[in-house]
């Protein structure tokens, strides 16, 4: 069984955790969509029930007691949205976060192939310079041989 090369198995490492940096930052971008998608619903029941309001105000009066709960849920649905901007600045925090860390892994992955090419490289020129010297010494022997008929 052949040993493979450290700085190939470090690179397969560097490989898997791209892999799963990827992943996250997968998961990371779909909550911070879902949050968004949820603030702007939420926004914009905030929106329809204040023009629900205005227009039930405008066109039929109201009772204090009926723009009371209609005030005070309005309000409700504020915090909520408000609580929910939070949530969104959160996840486009874990966005940033995840970016950061898919770009330094990125980079990892890519100086260990690096290495690796310039290795191999530097191993094939050394094949290359070997096979020129045993060609030459092959070559001179030959001559030497002639010679000596």
């Amino acid at each position: 069984m052949k040993v493979k090369n450290p700085m190939a198995m470090l690179r397969d490492m560097a490989e898997e955790k791209l892999t799963d940096t990827t992943q996250a930052l997968g998961s990371a971008l779909q909550n911070w969509q879902q949050a968004v998608s949820q603030r702007d619903q939420l926004q914009g029941y905030e929106q329809e029930y204040q023009q629900s309001l205005r227009s039930s105000m405008m066109e039929r009066g109201m009772s204090v007691a009926d723009l009371a709960n209609h005030q005070s849920f309005i309000l409700s649905l504020n915090r909520v949205v408000k609580q929910h901007s939070q949530h969104v600045a959160q996840c486009e925090q874990a966005v940033t976060e995840a970016k950061a860390n898919w770009g330094e892994d990125k980079q990892r992955l890519n100086a260990f192939e690096t290495l690796l090419t310039r290795r191999a490289t530097a191993a094939a020129q050394a094949e290359s310079r070997y096979e020129q010297k045993m060609m030459d010494e092959f070559a001179q022997r030959s001559g030497q041989k002639r010679e000596m008929l």
